[in-house]
């Protein structure tokens, strides 16, 4: 068989097993989305699918200090975007790991959430 006859391969990183923030099932993330994405996903595909579905973002709460009045959400697409408890409204308090919808504003000080709400009861978060 010729040179010209033969296909090139592409050579992909192992699939890897991760942890949905939202479900908690154990997905494979192939190592052909890993070739395709810039970083790991939080959500397993069905949780992406179904929170794509609605304009407001989703993510889970990477951390908020109560004290300081301020956090961090990781969006479904890996972002890191800024909150304070100002964005919160009538919600008190979120935890490390709960799901929360959020609207993006841009401010004097760069782009944060608004209007961030809890999309789980508390007992229902992942965080550890």
């Amino acid at each position: 068989m010729s040179d010209e006859n033969q296909t090139p391969f592409i050579v992909l990183k192992p699939d890897r097993y991760l942890e949905c923030g939202r479900c908690g099932i154990t997905f494979a993330w192939t190592g052909w989305e890993q070739k395709e994405t810039s970083g790991e996903p939080v959500l397993c595909p069905g949780c992406r699918h179904l929170l794509a579905l609605t304009r407001r973002k989703r993510g889970v709460v990477k951390w908020y200090d109560r004290r300081k009045g301020f956090g961090f959400i990781t969006a479904i697409d890996g972002s890191e975007v800024y909150f304070n408890r100002r964005s919160l409204g009538k919600v008190r308090s979120v935890r490390r790991g709960q799901l929360v919808a959020f609207h993006t504003e841009t401010t004097e000080q760069g782009m944060q959430a608004a209007e961030v709400e809890r999309l789980a009861k508390s007992g229902d978060s992942q965080s550890g």
